[in-house]
Formats: C-alpha cells, sequence, structure tokens
C-alpha cells in the first residue's frame, strides 16, 4: 500500500486517478452490465489519456463543500482528530485507487457523506433498526466501504458518517462503525469482481493495441 501526499482535486490526484477505479465508482463492479460501462470508461481514460468530464450537480457540490465540516462535527464527537489523506494505491490492486475522506489512525477510517435532507433521513431512518451494521449502511455504498478494507490491510474499522447542516437538531450527524469482520463478504465480493474487472481490461487493452 502507498500512500499518496497529494491534495484531493489537484492535478497530480487527477493524475493518479487516471484509468483506475476508486471508491465512489466500486459499485459499478456488482453487476455485469455496471461493470461494462465502468471498463469502457477506464479504458477511454487509459487511451486518451482523459478523464471522462462529471456534471456536479447541487447536492453533489453540498456534500463536497461540507465535507470538512462534517469531518470537524465527527472528530469532535469521537474525541479525535481525524486526517485528510490524498490517495491509495496497492500493488495488489493496480487497476484500482481510494481516496479515503479520513483518516483517524493506522486502523480506523471514515467515510463521510453529506446528503440532502430527504436522504439523511432515509438513511438514518433505513439504518437505525439494523442490528447487522452492515445493512445500517445504503447499499449503494457497500462497495465503496469495501474498498477502504481492500485497499488498505491495516484498516481494522471504518465509521459511515452521514451529515447535514441543515437539519435542526443536535443529530445532524449519524455514525455508524463497521469493522473487518464485519464486511467480510461484501470484501469478498470486491475481491472476486476485481479479479473479473481486470481480466476483462487486459483482454480490452490487447485489443485496442491491436487496431
Amino acid at each position: 500500500m502507498v500512500i499518496h501526499n497529494v491534495e484531493q482535486r489537484s492535478s497530480e490526484w487527477y493524475k493518479l486517478r487516471l484509468g483506475k477505479v476508486g471508491g465512489s465508482e466500486a459499485d459499478g463492479l456488482m453487476t455485469p452490465a455496471k461493470m461494462k460501462t465502468l471498463i469502457n470508461k477506464k479504458l477511454a481514460e487509459i487511451i486518451t489519456g482523459e478523464a471522462e468530464e462529471v456534471f456536479v450537480n447541487e447536492a453533489m457540490r453540498y456534500g463536497i463543500e461540507t465535507e470538512g465540516e462534517a469531518a470537524r462535527e465527527y472528530g469532535i464527537s469521537n474525541m479525535c482528530e481525524p486526517k485528510e489523506v490524498g490517495y491509495v494505491t496497492n500493488v495488489d490492486y493496480p487497476m484500482f485507487g481510494l481516496s479515503p475522506d479520513r483518516i483517524v489512525s493506522n486502523t480506523i477510517a471514515v467515510e463521510i457523506k453529506c446528503p440532502t435532507p430527504k436522504s439523511f433521513v432515509q438513511y438514518v431512518i433505513d439504518g437505525k433498526p439494523c442490528i447487522n451494521k452492515v445493512k445500517s449502511i445504503p447499499k449503494k455504498y457497500l462497495a465503496q466501504c469495501s474498498m477502504y478494507f481492500l485497499m488498505m490491510p491495516k484498516i481494522e474499522e471504518l465509521d459511515f458518517v452521514v451529515y447535514n447542516d441543515n437539519i435542526k437538531s443536535a443529530n445532524r450527524m449519524y455514525q455508524t462503525r463497521v469493522s473487518r469482520n464485519d464486511m467480510e463478504m461484501e470484501i469478498e465480493k470486491l475481491k472476486a469482481a476485481s479479479v473479473v474487472f481486470e481480466k476483462k481490461m487486459k483482454e480490452s487493452l490487447i485489443i485496442l493495441k491491436s487496431l
């Protein structure tokens, strides 16, 4: 594992990510149809040297702008100092990369979501009654959370944090901690998907190079 000390969303960060599957894209590995789309996207990045332009809507912009505030709130609540990390690569998964939201220690990381109030309410209501901690995390984010454990072998626990500063109560932050053991099944699913993805990518690159 290598931690690259670059600023997220800097030119160096974009260069490191080119052609690699990031955490936010990991759900695209979970079905054949999604994987096909993701493969085409990554192949296009490799042969053009440019990433596909992503439209940033208001909800996405709010999430980006509010992440730092959410991290501070998390730090106060958990009496710790979460640190920013630029980008993580791992020689065992050369086609993958991860931009952690925050790292608390060598063994604890943090994934932060700053959704709209409507989604915040949904995440909390759906997650709170769950005895199974993994089910407290929205399904669409399970692969992204699994990426932390896959790419960072020393990480043993991940805090999934949901935050919205428009919530008019003290409960504007909702937090679920999952362990590597909790996520074992999801991690294995991601590992299996990564093998298929890498095989298909290599096969496709051979075809493209022969043209």
